[in-house]
């Protein structure tokens, strides 16, 4: 171990990895007291304490700076995942704005495309676009988040800009720095990727590794520091650190408002016992209680909207012993949170969607 090292990494909530210095020391500006920790065959990370005025006791953050391109962000969530076991993991920094978005604005990326996957022949590139997507609570937690101005007060000072907006919105990743919306590779992006509104390098290795490491949830959260249509040396010096911070901010309000139960801080995650029986089955009660959730269509809508879980449950019916089978499928992949997420946006509002969630939140599942 180098000077300064811990000894032992222990539990993190959540880790952001970035790509630049620039956004590494965004990101690490939001942290109390980062310190190292030991290396992970060669990877430095350190870690930190976050607080918000919802969690005064903070959650323990651990950030890295994997280098530009896709192959490195790969690699470092399954680095991540094992020395931290992580809840979320977020690529948090700077994207060149393709369409409908302007210099520092934020993006949170609900689907990543990989434009440069295709075949090379006589009559030209034909595309083989792949695509990843984040975790689907995440992207309704980004929602949330982009749906109100609360995250706009964690911009950190540093610059006059003006005030950004944020999307919820599909971005293309390669390993190619895009310098014009009429390049080849920008031509591409309009005929391939068209509801991408950014494009970045790493998005896509970073969500690869995300998969590759089952149940981890990840989300790509970007800020536009260039336009493909009007790109330069100035706009890099002025917008990375203001695209920086907007992106940082964005993804502390959202670290902020991840739910479930507070740990203090640099101390290890508490792994809960298996649920009982009779919890297991109050909480199968209150699933079948949701409106709509009852009849065949709305749970099998339930269960194509868990694709990981969803196809792990032998089909019964929409009754209570296939509703047991789901949460103790649920449990065995940490998808309760995802769940919750789900029944509420299946069933908003209702009495029993709301009991659900106070009672996987309370039990320290969500």
């Amino acid at each position: 171990m180098g000077a300064g090292d811990t000894g032992g990494a222990g539990r993190a909530d959540v880790v952001v990895l970035t790509a630049l210095e620039i956004e590494y020391r965004a990101v690490r500006a939001h942290l109390d007291d980062p310190r190292p920790v030991r290396a992970e065959r060669g990877s430095l990370f350190e870690t930190g304490v976050h607080r918000s005025a919802a969690r005064p006791g903070g959650r323990r953050v651990a950030i890295h700076m994997t280098g530009p391109g896709n192959p490195g962000a790969a690699a470092l969530v399954e680095r991540a995942a094992a020395l931290f076991a992580p809840r979320a993991v977020l690529f948090v920094g700077v994207a060149g704005g393709v369409k409908d978005v302007a210099l520092g604005d934020v993006v949170a990326a609900d689907a990543v495309y990989d434009y440069e996957t295709g075949k090379d022949t006589e009559s030209g590139f034909l595309p083989r676009q792949k695509t990843h997507q984040p975790a689907y609570g995440l992207v309704q937690l980004a929602r949330g988040v982009a749906a109100a101005d609360d995250w706009q007060r964690r911009i950190l000072p540093g610059g006059g800009a003006p005030r950004p907006r944020a999307h919820v919105k599909p971005i293309a990743a390669g390993g190619r720095v895009v310098g014009h919306e009429r390049s080849d590779v920008g031509l591409r992006l309009a005929a391939v990727a068209g509801d991408a509104i950014a494009v970045d390098m790493e998005g896509f290795g970073f969500l690869a590794g995300a998969y590759v490491n089952q149940h981890l949830d990840a989300l790509v959260i970007r800020g536009v520091s260039d336009l493909l249509g009007d790109k330069g040396v100035a706009h890099d010096e002025h917008w990375q650190p203001v695209a920086s911070r907007h992106a940082a901010a964005f993804a502390f309000e959202l670290i902020g408002r991840l739910p479930g139960a507070e740990a203090a801080p640099g101390a290890p995650a508490r792994r809960r016992a298996k649920l009982t029986i009779q919890e297991l089955g109050g909480l199968a009660d209150l699933l079948l209680e949701v409106p709509g959730l009852s009849s065949p269509t709305g749970w099998q809508q339930l269960l194509d909207e868990l694709p990981t879980v969803g196809t792990a449950v032998a089909r019964q019916s929409a009754s209570r012993a296939e509703a047991l089978a789901l949460l103790r499928t649920c449990e065995a992949h940490r998808a309760l949170g995802e769940l919750v997420s789900v029944v509420d946006v299946l069933a908003p509002g209702a009495p029993a969607t709301a009991e659900l969630g106070r009672r996987v939140e309370e039990l320290g599942l969500a």
